[in-house]
């Protein structure tokens, strides 16, 4: 004996809302749905949700979602009053068009809408596209203590005598007293350790341009060698700032090499530890 499927047993009325958003084009999309069910439950559903609208409408999201907003509560204010009758609602704003109502079947209000929506509207249920996970930023102090302390680590207190006291120099000229970021010298180098953890390439640059700076005036005439250690981001894939600061990366270490500086460019600091304490030794 072939058993078939009991049929739904809710029963609703439904209709939907279109919108033109510029009058007179003709292009309409789905706004809304009024559902009236048999047994006295009246829902109204939004189908345009603020995440789609910021897409389709950039800055005028807001009022485009306000817009709607207004044409919701007009139904269910209509719907209240009228016990559920959605003939006679007439959209309060002009660029809206009620669809004839229709009678439906399903599990649930929300079974109609479902049904509702698949056949007149491609937006329901649309999401923004994922943003890229925002990178965490690390000054360049930071990096320089992370560094320091992995330094330690390995090589105890010898790491003292590659850094200098608060990672600066004092430079005396006549009355005056000079104060450079240089965190690492030995008795032939002078050292400067940047971070690439921050959100824009234009950043990263400023703080290399102020480091090659430091590190030109710390080299005295080349009395000293010159080292520049970069700490570049983990996880840069698919950043929406990758290629920039990669190539600007790339760039930096092709200047620094025609000018006989020293770089490395690594993504722990643990492994800028290790550059430093085999650069310096």
């Amino acid at each position: 004996m072939i058993a078939f499927p009991e049929m739904p047993k809710y029963a609703a009325t439904a209709r939907h809302v279109y919108w033109e958003p510029v009058l007179g084009s003709g292009e309409r999309i789905t706004a809304a749905v009024a559902v009236s069910g048999a047994n006295g439950e009246h829902r109204v559903f939004n189908l345009l949700s603020p995440e789609a609208l910021s897409i389709l409408y950039r800055s005028q999201g807001d009022n485009a979602m306000g817009l709607v907003g207004l044409i919701t509560d007009s139904l269910k204010s209509h719907m209240k009053r009228a016990a559920g009758d959605l003939r006679d609602w007439v959209p309060p704003l002009s660029g809206f068009f009620a669809a004839p109502p229709k009678q439906y079947v399903g599990k649930d209000a929300a079974d109609v809408l479902d049904q509702v929506a698949g056949l007149h509207s491609s937006l329901y249920k649309v999401k923004a596209p994922a943003k890229p996970a925002r990178l965490p930023s690390h000054s360049d102090d930071d990096i320089q203590r992370r560094v320091r302390d992995a330094v330690r680590q390995r090589i105890g207190m010898k790491a003292d005598r590659i850094f200098t006291p608060e990672g600066i120099i004092e430079v005396k000229e006549g009355s005056r007293i000079h104060h450079l970021d240089i965190p690492i010298k030995t008795e032939t180098k002078v050292g400067s350790i940047i971070s690439a953890w921050y959100t824009t390439p234009h950043i990263i640059e400023n703080h290399f341009l102020r480091a090659q700076s430091n590190l030109a005036v710390a080299s005295e005439r080349e009395k000293y060698q010159p080292g520049l250690f970069i700490s570049l981001p983990s996880g840069l894939e698919g950043h929406k700032n990758q290629h920039q600061i990669e190539d600007l990366v790339d760039d930096i270490y092709w200047r620094l090499r025609r000018i006989g500086y020293f770089l490395e460019v690594r993504e722990s600091a643990e492994a800028l530890a290790e550059e430093v304490i085999a650069w310096a030794a």
